[in-house]
């Protein structure tokens, strides 16, 4: 039986299902291939305004209300997201009644009647003086890490965006962004749990068959990196620095996307992985580190992340960068290379029981260009070694490629420490 099943309307619009039978519930999403890299300078963050706006009442649904209680009648519980190349809406809804949401999103997402635009604009503002402090700088470690690591391009502004392009989105801006980019050719629609595949796409061809759109706007392509390595600090009073390291990395297009799943798992998944065992259990310098890695289809960055004391941010970043330098000198131990295949093998199977994962994996997937079976994730798993390992860090980690963004109550006596660990590094 096929893991998935993609079908496309005569306008482009793709269908893309999982029948899961053995579930008693569904998930239900719709992606625009649209986000804060197809934004310009005076508009940025109106991909993320008109996410908004898309819940303030549209069709049949007149009210935010109305399509609150729509969702709601049907088991569901709508949410949406914006990131740098798509906008997904996405709702829990019972299996019988998975039709009835593709008509619901119908009506939202073709049919916004944009209302209460001040309102929802005053509502944003607020959401984005959360990522500034009392004098007007920003200390969201994300927002400074794409910055510095995309300056003076699209990529490197806040998904939110700032206070002139708030304040400058308009409703004809508004609706030119929807225009534009809410077509069939931009949307993939995704559903998994107990559902028929048939079924959906009768809903689908009825909600979303007659709809038509043109070509939609093509994003901005990501500048190259200059060599570095580059910091920013920001200072806020805090009772802990947020501390972000990160080395940039090929896109989806290039690179081999589970070699840097592995090496995640490696570094953080769990107690005993390397860099909590290093930094925590061993040397008592933090409660949280995590890594992570971020993969546009044609850049992207993997990062490390870690909160401590102030007196700690010295230590605390010459153990993470040793614990790196090692893994370029060594490969890892063998033992600790299969813990991390295994969580991620046990994560496929968890995720039988999860439609929500099966609609990320393979809607988000069709969408970004990067549709991976289960079975070809737990044959390609297998293949890589320690050796292989070694080598993507010897790649990744290093000087030039470094960025560092340190944000919270540190001490100007710490910077010239910090750049002679970064420069030794």
């Amino acid at each position: 039986m096929p893991e998935y099943h993609v079908d496309t309307l005569a306008n482009g619009l793709r269908l893309v299902t999982v029948e899961m039978p053995h579930l008693h519930n569904a998930e239900l999403i719709c992606s625009f291939a649209t986000g804060g890299r197809h934004e310009t300078e005076e508009f940025a963050g109106i991909s993320h305004f008109l996410e908004h706006m898309l819940f303030r009442g549209a069709g049949a649904y007149p009210t935010s209300s109305a399509i609150e209680r729509a969702f709601e009648a049907i088991g569901g519980a709508v949410n949406a997201s914006t990131d740098a190349e798509s906008t997904c809406y996405h709702s829990r809804v019972h299996p019988t009644q998975a039709a009835k949401g593709v008509e619901i999103f119908a009506e939202m997402l073709r049919e916004p009647l944009f209302n209460d635009l001040e309102i929802e604009r005053r509502i944003i503002i607020e959401e984005a003086r959360e990522d500034y402090n009392e004098q007007g700088e920003q200390t969201n470690p994300d927002n400074l890490m794409a910055t510095l690591l995309w300056p003076d391009q699209p990529l490197g502004m806040p998904l939110i965006g700032h206070n002139r392009s708030l304040e400058a989105i308009d409703l004809a801006a508004l609706r030119n962004f929807h225009q534009q980019n809410y077509v069939p050719q931009n949307t993939v629609i995704a559903c998994s749990g107990a559902i028929d595949r048939a079924t959906l796409l009768a809903a689908l061809e009825k909600s979303f068959g007659d709809w038509q759109g043109g070509e939609p706007l093509q994003a901005a392509a990501a500048l190259p990196h200059k060599p570095g390595p580059h910091q920013d600090w920001v200072f806020e009073s805090d009772s802990q620095v947020s501390l972000q390291l990160a080395f940039p990395m090929a896109g989806r297009e290039d690179a081999q996307p589970l070699r840097f799943s592995l090496l995640r798992r490696l570094l953080s998944w769990g107690g005993s992985a390397l860099l909590p065992q290093r930094l925590r259990e061993e040397c008592g310098l933090t409660y949280a580190v995590e890594a992570n890695c971020s993969m546009l289809s044609d850049t992207g960055y993997f990062s490390i992340d870690l909160a401590i004391a102030p007196k700690n941010l010295v230590p605390a970043l010459k153990e993470t960068l040793d614990v790196l330098k090692r893994l370029r000198e060594k490969p890892p131990e063998s033992a600790a290379l299969e813990a991390a295949r295994n969580s991620y093998l046990y994560d496929i199977e968890f995720s039988l029981d999860q439609p929500e994962a099966m609609t990320v994996r393979f809607g988000w997937g069709l969408q970004a260009n990067c549709l991976r079976t289960l079975e070809l994730d737990r044959s390609e798993i297998e293949t890589i070694n320690p050796a292989q390992i070694q080598e993507l860090s010897r790649e990744l980690f290093t000087t030039n490629q470094l960025h560092l963004v340190v944000v919270g109550p540190w001490d100007k006596t710490q910077r010239p420490e910090v750049d002679r660990l970064l420069q030794d590094f």
